[in-house]
């Protein structure tokens, strides 16, 4: 258990010192995987196709991005594991969102009236308890704390010669923090000791938004694949 919290702590504190280098970030779990895992104990990379909207935010399309983060799993008993998911890379928010919903109006006054995107980019931390009903299949639910790093609104309207765009930097508009909940269902290859394949919903449970006024919770689901280091 002591091995599971060092390599979550060093996970962890990597993605909050450099929450862009998720490269990096992957690298501290090949460094630290192979020499960490037991029987007991499993550490790998996650990628992941994430889907995410944005409760009352009208006009939206659903924004599709890629997520990347490492897993760090810990057997309690024969059906019970403890899961510790880092997401270094968590894309959030949506597309095309109509002008009503923004915070700061485009400088260009020809901009006004479009659609924009509210690009949103955190880092998760969900502790899950995971029920496995087989080697290879389990159901798990547990908090989920996500850390904003990226906050922005994309304006952009098509002209005859181009694409008009115009960014607002939202970090004051939106909170650092967001709690909410996840759920996951997983199903494991090689009877349990291959590739995970993961689908996620995270639920936001509070409101995104500093502006009063303004309300809106954080949807995603995660669709993903972990990557096992160092399996004994």
């Amino acid at each position: 258990m002591v091995k599971c919290i060092v390599i979550s702590l060093c996970l962890a504190f990597g993605g909050m010192l450099a929450p862009k280098a998720t490269a990096g970030q992957a690298l501290i779990a090949l460094v630290f995987g192979k020499k960490l895992t037991s029987d007991k104990l499993h550490i790998g990379i996650y990628l992941g196709a994430s889907e995410s909207w944005l409760q009352h935010a009208t006009g939206q399309h659903p924004r599709a991005a890629l997520a990347i983060g490492a897993y760090t799993a810990f057997d309690l008993a024969e059906h019970w594991q403890l899961e510790l998911d880092i997401i270094m890379r968590s894309p959030r928010g949506a597309n095309r969102l109509r002008y009503e919903n923004y915070f700061q109006p485009p400088e260009d006054s020809m901009l006004a009236g479009s659609e924009f995107d509210r690009k949103l980019t955190y880092i998760t931390f969900s502790p899950l308890m995971r029920w496995r009903i087989s080697p290879s299949f389990g159901i798990a639910a547990g908090p989920q704390i996500a850390v904003r790093t990226v906050a922005r609104d994309i304006f952009h309207s098509e002209r005859e010669n181009g694409t008009l765009s115009y960014t607002y930097d939202a970090r004051d508009d939106v909170h650092r923090l967001d709690a909410g909940a996840a759920f996951d269902v997983q199903y494991i290859l090689m009877k349990g000791k291959g590739i995970r394949l993961n689908l996620q919903f995270g639920l936001g449970l509070t409101n995104l938004y500093k502006r009063e006024g303004y309300s809106g919770r954080s949807r995603q689901i995660l669709l993903g694949a972990g990557i096992p280091i160092g399996h004994k």
